[in-house]
């Protein structure tokens, strides 16, 4: 596997500030190494430790299913073409079961509520200053108040990442 390197320092564990250092050491205890993302984003410690707070915060369990959270995310990821974020978000659609052909096949929700939640992160992700009022009404008869928070703050997370990444150069490894 050959390395892309990020167009700014990779922060090492050495180098980590303390609050950045907890991070690492938190996110390498579950999955064993520390994303070049983070590595990247610890150049601003604060924004890091601001951001993976954000994360876990919005990308648990409450009140939206995590699948649905994760397949808004790879929508949106695919939407802004960033290549770091669509192979994170497809590995986590693989965690929970989906095949690649499901996953490239995401538009095709397998119900109404999937649907909108998937037309809603579109249309805030393409134009988030005019979404169609049926949409969001849509979502009204989906989702209650929190749900909807939380679907948004999905769509605003990883529209920050994507364009973090992608500006940064954070790309995926190359296998």
């Amino acid at each position: 596997m050959s390395t892309i390197e990020p167009l700014v320092h990779q922060v090492t564990d050495d180098e980590a500030k303390a609050d950045a250092k907890k991070v690492f050491e938190q996110i390498k205890s579950v999955t064993g190494k520390v994303p070049k993302w983070m590595r990247v984003m610890a150049n601003c410690d604060d924004v890091l430790v601001g951001f993976f707070t954000l994360f876990k915060a919005t990308m648990d369990d409450a009140p939206v299913d995590k699948l649905l959270k994760w397949k808004v995310a790879y929508k949106i990821s695919e939407i802004n073409k960033c290549d770091f974020c669509v192979s994170v978000s497809k590995m986590k659609l693989k965690q929970f079961g989906l095949k690649d052909e499901e996953i490239s096949q995401i538009d095709k929700a397998q119900n109404d509520k999937e649907n909108v939640a998937l037309k809603y992160a579109e249309s805030a992700t393409e134009h988030a200053y005019n979404i169609d009022p049926k949409i969001f009404n849509e979502m009204k008869n989906h989702f209650t108040d929190e749900q909807i928070v939380e679907i948004t703050s999905v769509i605003g997370l990883f529209n920050f990442i994507n364009r973090f990444n992608d500006s940064l150069g954070v790309l995926p490894d190359i296998k």
